[in-house]
């Protein structure tokens, strides 16, 4: 093996929903791939034929049929016994906390098995049902972002080390093209094209972004805002959309498997979320050197200092969003600027090779803790 003098042997466990795909699963198949290129021996743990499934088959991932539906799924137990033996597995990454305390049960039980949590938003909280598990039977919390360690940290039981907090990296791919929008939307030239990326989840904050929008037309202004993504507000948010007249202001473009060509394509990216973990859509729009309008909140605050990469807005106010949109719309020097502070951010912080790179050296200080 080239460059490794350390083999580890590695499962990512993760039995989210067949069909949900979000920053976690994104985080864990770029983590996966990143360390077989190193030369670690990677399986991925996930439900057959779902979409992390397929996602992980398509990056050249190794994959095990793993899937828990409760805390006590004892099939699924002795399922995941049989591969951490016939892979000769020595430390589990884990997606869920449902996945957390199964694998600390097995890894208990066969010995010489190391369980790490992997945490993007605030997943336990400070209560008797997780400190025995997390105290006892794993041995650390990978999370990405301070403020989630911080909180931790706070409940004073655990040792320094065992939170480490290792940001999300992103590296934009290469000779992306642009999705022209106003060409496709009929579209004038100086229309303020604005892209925003997620869930329809009432997290994301999409009615906020309703009611900015209608600020601006009831202001005349001349800005287009599109949403890519599904979820279960979808038809609330279109019917939102339809009652306040706005259908020519706002777009929905449906799930897009690649969203990267109309991030590129965007004027401006916004993302009015109430609460984040570390955000890989706006770390997207960074890398692609976009100027961003975002909530202050968790990982936004740790991506972006305001004025210098982008601005930051308090969370669950339209006015705010809507200032902060006109603020980059009335001076397009500032916006390129920001566009180019956080391109340079991303490359210098948040780069993917730093991520894989933290969390190789993470797992190989917990191998046999």
């Amino acid at each position: 093996m080239v460059g490794n003098l350390w083999q580890m042997r590695i499962l990512f466990l993760n039995s989210i929903g067949s069909k949900k795909w979000g920053g976690g699963e994104k985080w864990m198949l770029m983590t996966a791939a990143g360390l077989q290129a190193k030369g670690h021996e990677v399986v991925i743990g996930c439900a057959p034929r779902s979409v992390i499934c397929q996602n992980a088959m398509a990056k050249g991932l190794s994959v095990a049929p793993l899937s828990f539906k409760t805390d006590f799924d004892v099939p699924g137990f002795f399922r995941l016994l049989s591969v951490l033996k016939q892979e000769r597995i020595e430390i589990v990454v884990c997606g869920q906390n449902k996945d957390t305390k199964i694998a600390a049960v097995a890894a208990r039980l066969l010995g010489g098995v190391s369980v790490i949590a992997r945490h993007g938003l605030q997943l336990i909280r400070k209560k008797w049902k997780y400190k025995f598990i997390f105290t006892k039977w794993i041995q650390g919390v990978i999370t990405n972002s301070a403020s989630i360690k911080s909180e931790y940290d706070g409940y004073g039981w655990f040792a320094q080390d065992f939170v480490k907090v290792i940001y999300n990296g992103y590296t934009a791919p290469e000779n992306v093209t642009a999705f022209d929008f106003r060409s496709h939307f009929a579209l004038s030239e100086d229309a303020l094209v604005i892209v925003s990326t997620g869930r329809l989840a009432k997290q994301k904050g999409y009615e906020v972004l309703i009611e900015a929008a209608e600020m601006a037309r009831d202001q005349c202004k001349n800005w287009v805002f599109f949403v890519a993504g599904r979820g279960k507000l979808e038809k609330k948010l279109k019917r939102k959309v339809k009652a306040s007249h706005l259908s020519g202001y706002v777009h929905f473009l449906g799930f897009i498997a690649d969203v990267v060509p109309y991030v590129k394509g965007a004027d401006l990216f916004v993302l009015p979320s109430f609460y984040e973990g570390m955000p890989n859509s706006v770390m997207e729009a960074m890398g692609l050197g976009k100027c961003c309008v975002v909530s202050a909140v968790n990982g936004n605050n740790e991506l972006i200092r305001n004025d210098r990469e982008g601005l930051l807005i308090k969370p669950g106010d339209a006015r705010a969003l809507y200032e902060g949109i006109e603020k980059i719309a009335d001076d397009p020097r500032a916006a390129k600027e920001m566009g180019l502070n956080a391109l340079k951010r991303m490359s210098e912080t948040f780069s993917e090779k730093q991520m894989i790179d933290g969390v190789e050296a993470f797992l190989k200080s917990k191998i046999n803790a």
